[in-house]
């Protein structure tokens, strides 16, 4: 009787209808939280931001947002297998972002098709090769360490990034 009733609670709260995490469960979550804080950070730069560049030898912010679309099209296009082109030389805010959101498009197919059975599946070539979890790991590596990048952009425009706001927005 009290394993029965175990059992009900666990699964009335969801934790037994998870299961336990697998590889690919945590590499399309870390994705998701990572594709929600780029987007986020790039809505919340002004138009007039996209043209900011800290120094001179570096990249605008829209040239960040802009090689950010460009690289992920490539890897995720490479991942499903299809050739997936953005603009990545964009300067106004609103196409600069339908880029990246395009880009995203391209990658969110290529995460949805990963699953523990094919995960291990091998592609590409050279650098752009290995197995598809590695090959979209690499991707999500990456959107992070650009992330970092934007993180800096906002804060000199005095701008929190998402991440750093507080939680339950």
């Amino acid at each position: 009787m009290r394993l029965t009733i175990f059992l009900s609670v666990l699964s009335a709260t969801g934790l037994l209808a998870q299961g336990p995490p697998t590889i690919t469960g945590e590499l399309k979550q870390n994705y998701t939280r990572t594709k929600d804080v780029l987007l986020r950070a790039a809505a919340k730069m002004p138009e007039d931001g996209y043209s900011f560049r800290p120094t001179p030898e570096v990249r605008t912010f829209a040239q960040v947002i802009g090689h950010i679309s460009e690289a992920q099209a490539m890897m995720c296009g490479g991942v499903i297998g299809q050739t997936a082109k953005v603009e990545a030389n964009k300067t106004a805010k609103a196409d600069v972002v339908a880029e990246l959101k395009k880009s995203f498009d391209v990658c969110d197919r290529a995460y949805d098709q990963l699953n523990e059975g094919n995960s291990m599946q091998v592609g590409g070539t050279g650098f752009m090769g290995g197995t598809m979890a590695g090959r979209l790991y690499g991707n999500l590596m990456h959107d992070n360490e650009m992330y970092g990048t934007i993180v800096v952009y906002l804060r000199l425009k005095g701008i929190v990034p998402p991440s750093s706001e507080p939680r339950g927005r």
